[in-house]
């Protein structure tokens, strides 16, 4: 069964980025030395979600990413990006549990919840993630975009694993309780 799987970093107070949509803070953490299981979840995902505000943070600061995945874009303003041509990127927009769905019955294998945290706080509203790939850095940035907006989220997680990096991140491995 294809599950739904959030992927990201966050500071030890919560943030998924900085004033102004700084990284710089959570960047340090990148090397070669260590994918963090990166590989491994992309191998296992058909395809990448994100919504319209971490997609224009990917244009700014990597312009020329290549997508190994199909990657859909959700936003209420598709033709702002009219202009962009990529056969694996798509604009999809309407009721959210619609577009999971057909995105899922296109394709094989988890869908990657790439950012960002509006998006990620509606899929929690409605009950469609069903893990959590959290990585708490050990930094207090104290001011930015919150991973956890503090909505009326029912949804509960049971912690499978845990995984301390020579880096200091650590990992949380957390799946939907039954």
């Amino acid at each position: 069964m294809s599950k739904t799987i959030f992927y990201g970093v966050m500071s030890l107070d919560g943030f998924i980025a900085g004033e102004n949509d700084d990284m710089s803070w959570a960047e340090k953490y990148l090397g070669a030395d260590e994918d963090y299981g990166w590989m491994e979840l992309v191998q296992s995902c058909g395809a990448v979600l994100m919504g319209r505000k971490t997609f224009e943070f990917e244009l700014k600061n990597a312009p020329d990413l290549e997508r190994i995945l199909p990657t859909y874009v959700f936003t209420e303003q598709p033709l702002r990006f009219d202009g962009i041509r990529d056969s694996n990127l798509h604009f999809i927009a309407g009721d959210l549990r619609e577009v999971v769905a057909t995105i899922m019955h296109k394709h094989r294998g988890n869908l990657f919840i790439g950012g960002g945290a509006m998006l990620l706080d509606t899929l929690l509203v409605m009950d469609l993630v069903d893990e959590l790939r959290l990585f708490v850095a050990p930094e207090l940035i104290q001011s930015g975009v919150r991973l956890f907006t503090g909505s009326k989220i029912q949804s509960r997680f049971e912690v499978q694993s845990s995984i301390k990096y020579a880096s200091g991140l650590v990992q949380i491995h957390l799946t939907k309780a039954s």
